[in-house]
């Protein structure tokens, strides 16, 4: 489906039918990344408890790296969406062109000094001495790979506000492919390749995004799905990147937070030792398969509310904002119900430590009952970011995180002596209360206003090119 007839899908076809057909390729994307994650912890566990905990150990400080593309992402997909609802193409590659020039540069800063301050970081998390050797070779080779990744990102960022997300979903499973041969092939080294262990899982994943970022860019400046950069589109211009700065810095807030609240929770988890570490990597790889359901509905949400905003169809938005939260909430109470039966069985192909299993199933039988509430956070940030109103989930992003999560599990775990149990509760109440507020904020309607300002004269049905 190309982007005109996507546009007119979004703009006025049946809401929820809409949302499963830009849904479901993030969707199956996502799940065939959660899956890679569970065969890279399968491979990983044949080399011992400490290997296949590592990339958990590392997985917090990367994705607060990540969160700069994820914030910057957010807003390209927003500007996109907006300018090509209202029928301004040049004004969507005007501004993809100074997202993408900024965060170039942005990627090789961060991966440089991701490199020269991972041991230290390692050390302040407290990453157990048996895990540290490996997490520091993963993390510093991701962070090589991180413009690659920064790349990538903001492609990806640009088709969903496009509502390409079939076209997205083909290129990125490729990629998942490619990284699924090449996983074992580098940690064992089979054929020709040395055996490069838990460094193999970290460069199979490097340059397998290497493609999706080569393929994005050929894209990008070919003009082939509704986008056509030129050289001078990634120059600076003030005027394009201050407002694409004022969306994109509480994304990256929000995210940045998140993601150093979560290197805070690594540091409290590893506190109970290498055992509860490996249930918790393995534990979240098995979550993250339900929550493709949200980064899927996510993402249609970003790209409807965005595309209906900027052709100025307020009660519709309105309208895809409340059936696409219930629908993503729904939807994943009954994917929690078929985890729990499964739970065990799930533990036990990843993992052969019968203590690493058993503390495993308990975590998912008790932070699982989260996974919708934490469905129905997702799904109103989306709309907030789709709209481009990114400091409500910036501020609900920070409380879920510091003002929930961390403080109940250190007062739940450790203050009040509970142990991991106590730790998986307050992760729980995280999501509970978060999702709960901020679907009561979305209620408040004050997203339902665009923030672009389409050339005069846009706004028709056909897209207009300078």
């Amino acid at each position: 489906m190309d982007a005109l007839r996507t546009r007119e899908r979004i703009l006025h076809g049946p809401i929820l039918k809409t949302m499963v057909i830009l849904a479901w390729p993030v969707m199956v994307t996502s799940a065939l990344q959660a899956l890679y994650n569970l065969v890279d912890a399968f491979w990983l566990g044949r080399l011992g408890t400490a290997a296949v905990a590592a990339p958990g150990m590392a997985w917090p400080i990367l994705f607060f790296f990540m969160s700069f593309a994820g914030g910057f992402q957010a807003a390209g997909s927003t500007f996109v969406a907006q300018h090509f609802g209202a029928g301004d193409r040049r004004g969507a590659e005007e501004s993809a062109g100074q997202l993408l020039g900024f965060l170039a540069g942005l990627s090789v800063l961060l991966g440089a000094l991701g490199y020269g301050l991972a041991p230290t970081v390692l050390r302040l998390i407290r990453a157990p001495q048996e895990i540290f050797p490996y997490a520091l070779t993963y993390l510093r080779i991701e962070c090589m790979g991180l413009p690659i990744m920064f790349v990538a990102a903001v492609f990806g960022g640009f088709m969903v506000g496009l509502g390409q997300t079939r076209f997205l979903m083909y290129i990125n499973a490729s990629s998942l492919l490619l990284n699924g041969i090449l996983d074992p092939v580098f940690i064992f080294g089979w054929g020709p390749f040395p055996a490069w262990g838990v460094a193999g899982a970290a460069w199979a994943t490097v340059f397998s995004r290497a493609v999706v970022a080569a393929i994005g860019l050929g894209i990008l400046f070919s003009g082939r799905r509704g986008l056509r950069l030129n050289v001078r589109d990634l120059r600076p211009r003030f005027s394009r990147v201050l407002p694409i700065l004022r969306v994109g810095l509480p994304n990256v807030l929000d995210q940045a937070s998140t993601s150093f609240g979560f290197v805070v929770m690594m540091g409290l988890v590893a506190g109970f030792g290498t055992t509860v570490v490996a249930a918790y990597t393995v534990g979240n790889r098995v979550i993250n398969l339900i929550n493709v359901v949200s980064w899927g509905a996510g993402s249609a949400l970003v790209a409807m509310i965005g595309q209906n905003l900027g052709a100025e169809r307020y009660a519709r938005a309105e309208e895809v904002a409340r059936r696409g939260i219930l629908a993503t909430f729904a939807a994943l109470v009954g994917l929690y119900g078929v985890t729990l039966l499964l739970r065990r069985p799930l533990f036990s192909l990843f993992i052969r430590d019968p203590a690493v299993i058993q503390e495993g199933v308990w975590y998912i039988t008790i932070f699982g009952i989260s996974i919708p509430f934490f469905g129905l956070f997702d799904a109103a940030a989306a709309v907030f970011r789709g709209a481009g109103h990114t400091v409500p989930p910036m501020i609900m992003a920070i409380v879920r995180l510091w003002g929930l999560r961390v403080f109940l599990s250190w007062l739940l775990g450790y203050r009040f002596g509970l142990g991991t149990t106590g730790m998986w509760v307050g992760m729980t109440l995280s999501n509970v209360l978060a999702g709960l507020a901020l679907v009561l904020w979305v209620r408040q309607g004050t997203w339902k206003r665009r923030i672009v300002q389409p050339a005069a004269g846009l706004g028709t049905p056909g897209l207009t090119h300078k």
